[in-house]
């Protein structure tokens, strides 16, 4: 085991010790690129100020520090794990640490009221939607209009998705389990800390995510329309290296869609109605308000259609 495959194991194990971060950042200042270890200290202070950002308005500097580094090409430096699928297809998934953010947007009825969160355990999500290859591997067929091995299913209803989680087990024999992630964990994840519109700030454009960029949507300039997928990996990442958070496909989430609830909450579960299924991250034939992470998008008993898409929760024991 390297050095840093150990420091990487610690966060894992024990990630809400903040002196394991501060140390991996020291590490990768010394014997990576020190850059890596500006954009994990930046992250870090993004995180901890992300339920109180009117109260630190240095946040904004921050945030355009971490797309510049990032615009840049300086990789995120967080635990991942590799799964190999039936015919040696991998499938990455990056770690998601335990936390507290801020849920929600007050501009909507279906997006509000804003409201505290808190996930009390970490989680390991696919740092792409699944793609068509991954998907084939275990369902032997594809759905998908836009064909293309590196390029995310569509398509595919909740329950199909379900299909998948259970073959996905089956391989980890009895060694982990595979899922969707609640909404909040979603959220969470493609937030990454920001409070922005986007992980990339407030303004979308079509360099940064495969979405309808014909008509302009909170100052954001016009741009392409794709009218279909792309390979996934083609826009920017964000801090927990997770790409296409925004567009391309819409994710799959585990939740009923519903109000949300009053308060702060803690790993919430979604609504009990047994309705709608919720969808999260906007898709390519999409406009860019549907792309922010607070937008939330129901779907009547979890039919697919063109743009739906998934991306799994992996908990696996060693």
């Amino acid at each position: 085991m390297t050095d840093l495959e150990a420091l990487l194991g610690g966060i894992v194990k024990e990630p809400t010790e903040e002196t394991r971060w501060l140390v991996l950042a020291d590490w990768l200042e010394e014997n990576d690129d020190p850059r890596r270890g500006e954009l994990l200290r930046l992250h870090r202070r993004l995180l901890a100020t992300c339920c109180e950002p009117d109260a630190h308005p240095e946040r904004k500097a921050w945030q355009a520090r971490i797309v510049e580094l990032i615009a840049a090409g300086v990789q995120p430096c967080v635990p991942q794990r590799t799964v190999q699928l039936p015919g040696v297809v991998p499938m990455t998934f990056s770690f998601i640490p335990p936390g507290s953010f801020l849920m929600g947007k007050n501009d909507h009825h279906s997006n509000k009221p804003v409201h505290k969160v808190t996930l009390t355990r970490g989680f390991f999500l696919g740092i792409y939607p699944v793609t068509q290859t991954q998907w084939e591997a275990l369902i032997n067929s594809d759905p998908s209009e836009f064909k293309g091995p590196n390029r995310p299913v569509e398509q595919v209803s909740w329950d199909d998705c379900q299909k998948f989680c259970d073959e996905f087990a089956k391989c980890l024999k009895g060694r982990g389990r595979v899922r969707l992630p609640t909404e909040a964990e979603w959220e969470w994840a493609c937030r990454a800390g920001t409070t922005s519109e986007y992980h990339f700030g407030d303004v979308i454009n079509t360099d940064l995510a495969n979405y309808n960029g014909r008509d302009s949507w909170n100052d954001s300039p016009k741009g392409k329309n794709r009218e279909e997928t792309t390979e996934v990996g083609s826009f920017p990442l964000n801090l927990w290296g997770l790409y296409d958070m925004h567009g391309n496909v819409w994710d799959w989430c585990s939740d009923w869609y519903g109000e949300y609830a009053a308060g702060d909450q803690t790993d919430p579960q979604g609504n009990s109605d047994r309705y709608s299924h919720v969808l999260r991250g906007g898709c390519y034939h999409g406009i860019g308000l549907f792309c922010q992470a607070a937008y939330r998008m129901p779907n009547e008993f979890g039919h697919g259609f063109s743009g739906s898409g998934v991306r799994v929760v992996l908990h696996q024991d060693f």
